[in-house]
């Protein structure tokens, strides 16, 4: 597992300080949340009760309160959160709620049948508090999906990464190993693994002035460049890990 040691502290609200009001719900085709939609979509079948911690502005909560979940977003950042409500007022959506939580310190009261954990791990100080409180948010049998950077991206091997990981504050990064000895410690058996995200992809959202064309990504394009970046995983090796697991056991914080 490796550390970035030199860790500026990150101002979230400041991050998050040119995020703007969502007018319209995304579809599935959205090249940004178009890997995590297809993966959390086929693990939903009912009206589960949704947990969406590091929620930001709240594109997927508001996705899946549209499809009728009751979902709680939460998120560190205030700016983000008010954001996120009034996008969620704007879409006359009832079933979503938004709160401030500084996790792991602070979690809800309440219970889920289900928790998003997408990209937020690895910004957490203490990895393992953070999957025994989603342990402990879980009803029995509940269901977390996480997914976070691999140490083994291309681009990081070829320290390619190092900035964007200190601009956007990554702690570390993991190996599947290393994941998933924390997530079985935490009361967990993992269901699925999935290695996601080639290089292409991953370069359209770490470089800066690629990702200015990451807007521009839609329709058809979404689909041509994520077959191509599907391509380059097998050859490369993949940036992102996801993985499913399933809460067999509490676990005491």
């Amino acid at each position: 597992m490796a550390v970035i040691k030199k860790f500026k502290k990150i101002n979230y609200d400041i991050f998050h300080k040119t995020t703007s009001i969502q007018t319209k719900i995304i579809n599935n085709n959205n090249f940004t949340y178009r890997i995590l939609l297809k993966e959390i979509n086929k693990l939903l079948d009912g009206h589960e009760k949704i947990l969406d911690i590091g929620c930001g502005a709240g594109t997927l909560s508001l996705y899946y309160a549209s499809k009728d979940h009751n979902v709680l977003g939460i998120d560190i950042s205030k700016k983000a959160v008010d954001t996120a409500k009034e996008s969620a007022a704007f879409l006359g959506l009832k079933k979503v709620k938004f709160q401030q939580a500084d996790f792991p310190n602070k979690i809800p009261k309440e219970k889920f049948d289900f928790v998003i954990f997408s990209e937020v791990l690895e910004h957490l100080e203490d990895d393992q508090l953070a999957l025994d409180q989603i342990n402990n948010t879980l009803y029995p049998g509940g269901i977390m999906f996480l997914s976070t950077p691999s140490i083994k991206a291309p681009l990081h091997r070829l320290n390619l990464t190092k900035k964007f990981d200190k601009e956007v504050g990554h702690l570390r990064r993991y190996s599947i190993e290393e994941l998933s000895r924390l997530i079985n410690k935490s009361g967990f058996r993992i269901l699925e693994v999935k290695k996601s995200e080639g290089v292409l992809r991953n370069f359209l959202f770490i470089n800066p002035v690629a990702g200015k064309f990451v807007r521009f990504i839609k329709f058809f394009l979404s689909d041509v460049v994520t077959f191509v970046d599907n391509l380059t995983i097998p050859i490369f090796g993949e940036s992102n890990y996801i993985v499913v697991a399933k809460k067999v056991k509490e676990i005491k914080t």
